[in-house]
């Protein structure tokens, strides 16, 4: 008898992510991926346990996909400004990967400070206080305040609702940057 074949965990990602970059999260089901790998969901199941296994291993490999974007943003000459960037291009690129990481209902944020809470957010939040002298709270209002532009311009280029060239993104950006740092600037100088 020959050996069964095994479908490997990374196979099963592998055509979950296609799935859903083409179709959405809703468009993820066992059946289609069976189809796809050519077997029954027998194996699907044996990995994951269920649904929500498979999807929560899935968000997870988005997640560091989306992190390669934002790595490459960091080598843009200004990179907070180049973080900016490779979050637009991503929801641009990948438009149903973006909804899923950063559109979807599982997201909930009762203050907007409370989205760069993490250990992550911090290295940016020190990046900005290195490169423009702002104190820390002003530091985190400034990113807080430019990623909430950012995530509107990105959700508009996610759902087709606009289209801006890279120039455009990028002067937007880089006005609204320069506005909020002579606000809190201004703001830092009263205090003092």
């Amino acid at each position: 008898m020959p050996p069964k074949i095994k479908i490997k965990e990374d196979a099963i990602l592998d055509v979950a992510l296609e799935i859903t970059r083409k179709s959405g999260i809703k468009g993820l089901n066992a059946r289609e991926i069976a189809k796809i790998l050519d077997c029954s969901i027998q194996p699907i199941f044996r990995t994951f346990q269920n649904m929500d296994n498979l999807k929560t291993a899935l968000y997870q490999k988005v997640e560091d996909y989306y992190n390669t974007y934002m790595l490459a943003g960091m080598n843009h000459r200004i990179p907070f400004l180049g973080m900016g960037l490779a979050y637009i291009r991503f929801a641009s690129e990948e438009k149903n990967l973006f909804k899923l990481l950063f559109m979807s209902e599982s997201i909930a944020v009762d203050n907007p400070m409370d989205m760069i809470s993490g250990d992550d957010n911090q290295e940016v939040i020190e990046l900005i206080a290195g490169m423009t002298g702002l104190n820390q709270e002003h530091s985190k209002k400034l990113f807080v305040d430019i990623w909430l532009l950012t995530h509107g311009i990105a959700s508009l280029v996610a759902t087709n609702h606009c289209q801006f060239s890279h120039q455009e993104i990028e002067a937007i950006l880089m006005d609204a940057f320069k506005g909020y740092l002579d606000l809190f600037t201004k703001k830092e100088e009263e205090q003092s």
